[in-house]
């Protein structure tokens, strides 16, 4: 059992699947960003990091 005054290690998360085609760090569906920002919009949770492809800057 964790010691409740102990902080816990990080936890990191994988992206399982990516649907977005259009995003220039999708490939065969697997993004390949370096990492990524999830943000919460009205419509729930999107990807901060999407960046079209042929585009440099991301989206607002």
């Amino acid at each position: 059992m964790q010691n409740p005054l102990e902080k816990s290690l990080p936890q990191t998360s994988v992206v399982g699947a990516c649907t977005v085609t259009d995003c220039k760090f999708n490939e065969n569906h697997e993004c390949h960003a370096g990492s990524i920002e999830v943000r919460v919009s009205g419509n729930g949770a999107e990807c901060g990091t999407y960046t079209p492809e042929g585009n440099t800057r991301p989206r607002p």
